[in-house]
């Protein structure tokens, strides 16, 4: 018998190893496979992954793979490749980087059935006679769980199955799968007016059956009238016949996209085009930035480099923000490329995201466009990677395995010959920096495709409104182009990036600060329920009239939120002037399709919204953007806060003139001489990037080293201070910086003290083996550890 190399679903560092079992004769246990395995001193069923076969064992007794659960392998030599290099890069375990690159919702469930043999025993143990009368009660039998509460549970079924008194058995079930429906079709002649007169129903049925050939067992019902029972019975007689069909749940409808045909590219896109085209003729693999400023027809070149590697008979995948993958994105990509497409993103549900994956795997689809997790769409001849926005935080996984989809594209084009696109109005600043050392070939588009002009930026310094008496959250110049606007029936786009309606509330009489009982997290009152919410755990509390503390009336609401923002707004343009779209309003499935449908189609004046109306929307009568309070982002903890502030402001502000009528845009802030501000004006990039390299390098920070965050969370302060001490010790030496052990910033969290040591390394692979053991030494610890190597949140 072969020999598989076997990956157990656990988590655990203890079992993150190799296992050998032995391929039962006659069992199509291939590479990739998903198997079910008898695992530990219990053989308890446990699902693993084959990852290769072994020639020999150095282990006796080797147990059999009990099942194969899948037809078609989840995993490829190339995904397999993949996840080795995850779980060197990211530092979590080889189950982990395959949980992340297979879809989600699809492990197995183990149900453990028990069945009673003899309903007399003679037994004395009182947990066993309690699981007997429990069987005896329940009609002979349970499944484990019924019988869990019972004390000793675990030693009383394992005794009363080696005494032959009750019985085991098991079930295995995914939790989503392929969705079947039950079909009907006619397998022999019957006198149809003759059992008109004694079965009616069952007439009616076979008539539609003549007419429709097949159809589903649900629609025959509906349509005749009759049941399920008249569907048993002329099964019975041999009139019809059933049969199961699959059949995929849709991301889309594509009735409702209407086709597209490429456009004439401009001089700029041509160039670009060019490259590509011939460095994938030439099998030249060289990753290409692509920096088009808001309407240059980054999309555009994105469609018609996709049509060349499809014609080639090669793939592609799109990955696109979370946020920016909006209807309107989806529309480019079915109008042009119609049922070829797959759709990955999170508001899907379970089911239609594996339908989606299944469609890549077996070759239904040729384009995959989709969020961070797309990056593993499982093609199998991939021609190229595009990453539009790819300066944006979410392409870095918040969740073990830390990964980032710009580092796991680059790992895919190295393993599968596949060119690499990034793409960005305003590039991440480390990527920019690779494609000036060559790392990257660097292309630029400088000019709207329509030749129209950027939006004309202004700034308003709200000092100076403050100053004139002005309390209001617009400023005079932001209320009157408003108003303009409203009067010639054209689109308003209202930036502001935090929700609720206060930031926070304290007791202007002894200071106190609401904060969330379980996070060290000040709670934003949320006026259309009343309720005060922690963002973070979700925990959430009627608002107070008085102050916990000290019983003072004087409660002070702080800070602004879109509800605040919504309230003036009714106020200064009515009920109706207005939609918002934030994730208050934006929870429900499809409702960021229903809320931009309603904006463009009703030409709702305003439009307000967090970081969600920053990118990937396409409104030619948003003549003007107002962003309420740019200062947000700038006074964040965090090295990349002036990038940060600069790309969301062009974003936004590029949101505005793309249609015939010029742009024109307002920021409103408090530093408005804050260079991040200042050239966001300008749309001067260059300018940003020069000044923005010479601090990263003075202060030494990405790209000129990698940080390494290392936080542990846990209920003991003492011990987490205590276990941090003896990890600094161990590094000590290894990087070029070592801050820490300090209390990080949210220094509690759903009830768990967060400690942290931060790295700075200009060698990151001088420190990885010390981390890699810190990683796998942690059985006795009861807190949690995780490393996150450059962090898309230092807090």
């Amino acid at each position: 018998m072969k020999i598989a190399e076997v990956v157990v679903a656990k988590s655990l560092q203890a079992t993150d190893k190799i296992f050998h079992y032995l391929v039962p004769n006659g069992m199509d246990a291939s590479l990739g496979s998903r198997v079910i395995v008898p695992f530990g001193l219990g053989n308890k069923t446990t699902e693993g992954f084959v990852v290769g076969f072994a020639q020999s064992s150095p282990y006796e007794n080797l147990k059999e793979i009990t099942k194969v659960v899948d037809v078609r392998p989840l995993l490829t030599e190339t995904t397999i490749s993949l996840a080795k290099w995850m779980k060197e890069r990211y530092l979590c375990t080889f189950y982990q980087a395959i949980k992340t690159i297979v879809p989600s919702g699809i492990s197995i469930k183990t149900t453990q059935w028990l069945t009673l043999i003899d309903s007399n025993p003679k037994i004395t143990a009182a947990s066993q006679k309690a699981v007997v009368e429990l069987l005896k009660e329940a009609g002979t039998t349970v499944d484990f769980g019924s019988v869990s509460h019972i004390k000793n549970a675990k030693a009383a079924v394992s005794a009363l199955h080696k005494k032959g008194i009750i019985s085991l058995d098991e079930t295995i079930a995914q939790n989503v799968s392929r969705k079947i429906i039950r079909m009907v079709e006619i397998c022999s002649d019957a006198d149809i007016s003759a059992l008109y007169k004694k079965a009616p129903r069952q007439a009616k049925m076979l008539e539609i059956l003549s007419q429709t050939g097949e159809i589903s067992a649900a629609d025959l019902v509906a349509f005749s009238g009759g049941s399920y029972a008249s569907l048993g019975a002329l099964h019975q007689k041999g009139y019809i016949r059933f049969s199961d069909k699959v059949v995929y749940r849709t991301a889309y409808n594509e009735e409702n996209f209407k086709k597209t045909l490429p456009l004439p590219p401009t001089n700029e896109q041509k160039k670009v085009l060019q490259h590509l085209k011939d460095a994938i003729s030439a099998g030249d693999v060289s990753p290409a930035l692509l920096r088009g400023v808001t309407g240059s027809g980054k999309t555009e070149v994105f469609l018609q480099i996709i049509q060349y590697v499809l014609e080639m008979g090669k793939q592609a995948i799109v990955l696109v923000p979370e946020i920016s993958l909006t209807p309107q994105m989806v529309e480019r990509f079915v109008g042009r490329f119609g049922s070829k497409v797959s759709v990955l993103h999170s508001g899907l549900s379970l089911g239609e995201r594996y339908d989606e994956w299944i469609k890549i795997r077996t070759g239904k689809v040729s384009v995959a466009v989709g969020a961070r997790s797309a990056i593993f769409a499982p093609f199998e001849n991939l021609g190229i990677i595009i990453i539009d926005e790819e300066h944006e935080g979410t392409y870095k996984s918040e969740n073990t395995p830390f990964y980032h989809a710009r580092e796991v594209a680059l790992k895919r084009s190295e393993i599968e010959n596949a060119l690499v696109l990034l793409s960005s109005a305003t590039p991440s600043i480390c990527s920019y920096y690779k494609a000036k050392q060559g790392e990257y070939k660097l292309f630029e588009m400088l000019n709207r495709h329509n030749n129209s002009k950027m939006p004309y930026v202004s700034i308003v310094d709200m000092r100076d409104e403050l100053a004139r008496g002005n309390r209001s959250v617009f400023s005079e110049s932001l209320q009157r182009e408003i108003e303009k606007n409203i009067k010639a029936e054209q689109q308003t786009i209202l930036f502001h990036n935090r929700r609720g309606f206060n930031s926070f509330v304290m007791c202007r009489s002894c200071g106190e600060t609401l904060t969330c009982n379980h996070c060290s997290i000040s709670l934003t009152y949320h006026k259309n329920s009343d309720r005060l919410k922690c963002h973070y755990c979700g925990f959430e509390r009627y608002n107070v009239t008085s102050c916990p503390s000290c019983k003072s009336p004087y409660i002070r609401y702080m800070g602004t939120g879109t509800e605040k923002i919504e309230e003036e707004i009714k106020r200064l343009y009515g009920e109706k002037s207005f939609i918002r779209m934030d994730g208050d309003t934006t929870a429900g499935k499809n409702s960021h399709e229903i809320i931009l449908k309603r904006f463009e189609r009703e030409n709702i004046p305003i439009l307000l919204g967090t970081q969600m109306v920053t990118k990937g929307l396409d409104f030619p009568n948003v003549t003007l953007v107002g962003v309420i309070m740019a200062d947000l982002s700038l006074n964040i903890d965090d090295f990349r806060s002036a990038e940060r502030t600069f790309g969301q402001l062009t974003q936004v502000c590029g949101r505005a003139g793309r249609g015939e009528i010029s742009g024109r845009a307002i920021i409103q802030t408090y530093q408005p001489d804050h260079y991040a501000i200042r050239l966001a004006r300008e749309h001067d990039f260059s300018e940003f990037y020069r000044q923005e390299i010479s601090l990263r390098e003075q202060l030494s920070f990405p790209p000129f080293c990698d940080i390494v965050v290392i936080l542990m969370q846990g209920e003991d302060i003492n011990s987490i201070k205590s276990e941090l001490y003896e990890i600094a010790k161990k590094l000590k030496g290894k990087c070029d910086t070592l801050l820490g052990p300090v209390s990080a910033p949210y220094a509690k969290i759903k009830n768990k003290y967060r400690w942290r040591i931060l790295l700075k390394c200009k060698n990151l692979q001088h420190v990885m083996p010390v981390l890699k053991e810190i990683m796998q030494n942690r059985e006795k610890s009861k807190n949690q550890l995780t490393i996150d190597i450059n962090p898309n949140s230092m807090n």
